[in-house]
């Protein structure tokens, strides 16, 4: 797969299953609960925040906390 379309695709794959992932927590955290207006605010703006996220984002946030569990 990688020598037919390069390493763009297989980070592409890599953010999308991550924000896929991102998005089921966020759902879950809210799915026994009625919502409150400030809870869907706040859906709202993660939702944004992670549809916002380039794999240049999501790769430092791995390395940051590979760091800071690397230290701790």
């Amino acid at each position: 797969m990688m020598m037919a379309s390069g390493p763009e695709l297989l980070n592409e794959a890599e953010l999308r299953h991550w924000k896929s992932h991102a998005m089921v927590e966020l759902l879950l955290k809210f799915m026994d609960t009625a919502m409150r207006k400030d809870d869907t605010v706040e859906a709202l703006a993660r939702i944004e925040v992670l549809n916002a996220v380039t794999y240049e984002d999501y790769q430092q946030a791995r390395k940051k906390l590979a760091e800071k569990e690397a230290a701790g």
